[in-house]
């Protein structure tokens, strides 16, 4: 039997971690065998209700021992659970059931309305009912669906299976190097796909503790966790990082990590210069996608180069090709493909077949990206956010480095518009650390693209920077560059 829940009780009985704590919460410490026994109870509330293996059922809980217990109870039962973003605008949650198709969902008793299958809340999940047996599964049995993030498109479900965590831990997750004694702690939550294996798979396959907020905090709260808790593994995105950087106590607080892992966007390079400046060999910057599960580039343990997402994991394979579909050269762009034993392609639908692909097929990410000789991988972006600039092919990524290096800007993006003239150019947005009146505005504008003139060739130089109070996102940090372009075009009207 390979029921993945009951490989974390075996697991955590066999290794004496069952007092050991598994989640802080607040004020509140969640041992492992506490843990164990809310699971069981949760999976004794879905059995009495009818609901049994290869049910869908929706988690639209925060982050929280509720969603630990509730997921770890849908597994228990063969059931697939189907997270969801709590903090979802009511429209978009009904549109994430509609493509989940539940049998049903779990979340607090203000959201019933939202959907049209029952709705259990998390007390009636702590059911003192018989518990069933485990579920029979195989490490093929789908045991968690995970939604796609939408960027290119309607979001779909990427299934993973009981097997997949610890093959995922195996390769990210000995890359991070969890083990007992860390206490982790990650900024993208439990809906998603890398803050699933964050918080949930590494450290219980690991022995180890997390600390869970229900709710996503500041930057500012969140370096008060990190020491409060003395969090020793760090998760989150280039641009959370960048934002956690303007508080004063940054650097003394980071400092103290063991390893901070960033991931879910390209990391510029003026930020991986500063955090390497704090952190050294401690910042690992890794690449994944929901497709895959987590992880499968990793920038260390052992070697690193800097700029680069390091190389592929075992037992996940990288090619970078051609247009024609052959291997490029080392150094020359191309689109980056991997195989391995985790990867699911979306479907548009809960009730849909998993689609799974063979360990030897190979997947396309529609990054863009050059491996060296050696085999160290660069990500320069997704293929589709390239701008055509003079007949040239233009990473925005390049050009946002040069802008975000000047200690003025937080954050910024490049796009494409076209001009009454029907030539082509390169407009910025731009988030600046501090506001600044219309004549210094006036003054760093001028400043950034003579920069940008020295150091980047001519078609690469936006033609104007706008200053703007942040920057479109998803939930995942993401930039949202199709609203970018929208904007653009729209400004280019006025």
């Amino acid at each position: 039997m390979t029921n993945l829940v009951r490989r974390l009780v075996d697991t955590a009985a066999d290794r004496g971690w069952m007092e050991r704590p598994a989640y802080f919460v607040d004020e509140d410490v969640h041992r492992y065998e506490d843990v164990y026994a809310g699971a069981a109870r949760a999976a004794a509330a879905y059995a009495s209700r009818g609901l049994g293996p290869g049910a869908r059922i929706l988690l639209a809980l925060p982050d929280g021992i509720e969603f630990v217990r509730a997921f770890l109870g849908a597994l228990h039962i063969g059931a697939v659970a189907v997270p969801v973003n709590s903090m979802l605008h009511p429209d978009e949650m009904r549109r994430a059931a509609d493509i989940a198709r539940p049998a049903v969902v779990v979340s607090v008793p203000e959201f019933a309305e939202r959907f049209a299958v029952p709705v259990l809340t998390p007390d009636v999940l702590d059911c003192d009912g018989p518990v069933p047996a485990y579920a029979p599964c195989t490490t093929d049995t789908p045991a968690f669906a995970a939604f796609t993030s939408g960027t290119t498109g309607g979001p779909k479900l990427c299934f993973h299976t009981h097997g997949d965590p610890e093959i995922l831990i195996r390769a990210a997750g000995a890359a991070v190097g969890v083990g007992p004694d860390d206490v982790s702690y990650s900024v993208p939550r439990m809906n998603f796909a890398y803050g699933l294996g964050n918080s949930l798979f590494f450290s219980l396959l690991s022995g180890g503790s997390t600390v869970l907020t229900p709710r996503r905090l500041a930057p500012g709260d969140s370096l008060a966790v990190l020491e409060r808790y003395g969090v020793s593994v760090f998760y989150s995105q280039p641009t959370f990082f960048a934002h956690m950087l303007g508080h004063p106590d940054a650097a003394r607080i980071l400092g103290g990590l063991r390893v901070a892992v960033v991931a879910g966007e390209v990391l510029p390079e003026s930020l991986e210069r500063t955090l390497r400046g704090i952190l050294g060999p401690r910042l690992l910057n890794v690449y994944g996608t929901t497709e895959i599960g987590h992880a499968l580039l990793a920038n260390g343990p052992g070697e690193m180069r800097e700029f680069t997402l390091g190389r592929v994991l075992p037992p996940y394979r990288l090619r970078v090709v051609g247009d024609d579909g052959e291997a490029a050269a080392p150094g020359v762009e191309g689109r980056l493909e991997v195989s391995g034993p985790t990867i699911g392609l979306g479907v548009p639908h809960g009730d849909a077949a998993p689609v799974r692909l063979a360990a030897d097929q190979w997947y396309s990410t529609s990054d863009a990206a050059t491996m060296d000789a050696d085999g160290f991988v660069r990500v320069h972006g997704r293929l589709d956010d390239v701008e055509i600039v003079g007949g040239v092919n233009v990473h925005p990524t390049e050009i946002e480095d040069r802008l975000m290096a000047h200690p003025a800007v937080e954050e910024a993006a490049v796009c494409a518009v076209r001009q009454d003239t029907g030539i082509s150019v390169l407009r910025a947005y731009a988030v600046l650390r501090d506001p600044l009146d219309s004549a210094a505005a006036e003054a760093l504008r001028g400043e950034l693209l003579l920069a940008a003139a020295d150091s980047l060739t001519w078609y690469k130089v936006p033609h104007d920077i706008t200053f703007v109070a942040r920057l479109p996102r998803n939930p995942t940090g993401k930039l949202l560059r199709r609203t970018i372009r929208a904007l653009a075009a729209e400004d280019s009207l006025r």
